[in-house]
């Protein structure tokens, strides 16, 4: 996992970091998983992009609409992920940085992206198992991707997020949501950050909650796309 940022202070005393959301998003009985960490922000970045099986590039509360030193090595990784052809899932801020570095654009929004909603699946791959054509899960993100890279397909859309998936061949899948975060964590966080959005889109964030996630189906997709044969 290329760690972009961290949880801190008591959602991290409460609910533990990115490195444990992810695991114990994909781990499970039969099909375990290990997650290794490289701590971007701190200039720890893989040597090679086959040092992994593959990898996943998390979220942040930097902005790509405001590049910070760190990123531009971060880029130039992904760059040569890309390059060659290793498996890679973007979530949110990892998401909106795949798109940024491979030549899509991003953009800020007009308001926050807050609560759970279906993103309406527009095509579907063959690793999506089990398939679902609009599965529920957590947004919150102020920045967007509107312009896609070169060779890449729109997946999925929500509401006021039209590129909320997107995939790169057989070897990019990218996402704005965090199927990483569950409903009790994405409550706790939102409430945390309250003064940062509009009350009454805070208030219908957080009703959406009380409905089921569907993130465990997109944790699925997750590790069917890592495993599927490629040529």
């Amino acid at each position: 996992m290329l760690l972009n940022d961290e949880i801190d202070g008591l959602l991290y005393e409460a609910h533990g970091g990115y490195q444990k959301f992810f695991y114990d998003l994909l781990n499970t009985d039969t099909d375990p998983v290990t997650i290794t960490v490289y701590d971007v922000v701190n200039n720890e970045l893989p040597k090679d992009p086959f040092e992994q099986e593959g990898w996943i590039v998390g979220g942040s509360r930097s902005s790509i609409t405001a590049v910070e030193p760190w990123m531009l090595k971060l880029f130039d990784f992904l760059q040569d992920l890309d390059d060659h052809k290793a498996p890679t899932v973007g979530v949110c801020f990892g998401h909106q940085a795949l798109a940024h570095a491979l030549g899509g654009e991003v953009q800020r929004k007009h308001s926050w992206g807050l609560g759970s909603k279906p993103t309406q699946i527009h095509l579907k791959e063959p690793w999506m198992t089990p398939q679902m054509n609009a599965p529920v899960i957590t947004f919150c993100h102020e920045d967007e991707v509107v312009g896609l890279p070169d060779k890449s397909k729109l997946i999925g859309s929500a509401e006021n997020c039209a590129i909320a998936m997107f995939t790169k061949e057989d070897h990019i899948f990218s996402m704005q949501p965090h199927p990483e975060f569950s409903n009790v964590f994405a409550r706790d966080l939102y409430n945390d950050w309250k003064q940062s959005f509009d009350p009454s889109a805070l208030e219908i964030a957080n009703d959406s909650l009380n409905s089921p996630s569907d993130r465990q189906i997109i944790g699925s997709w997750i590790k069917e796309f890592f495993s599927y044969p490629r040529a």
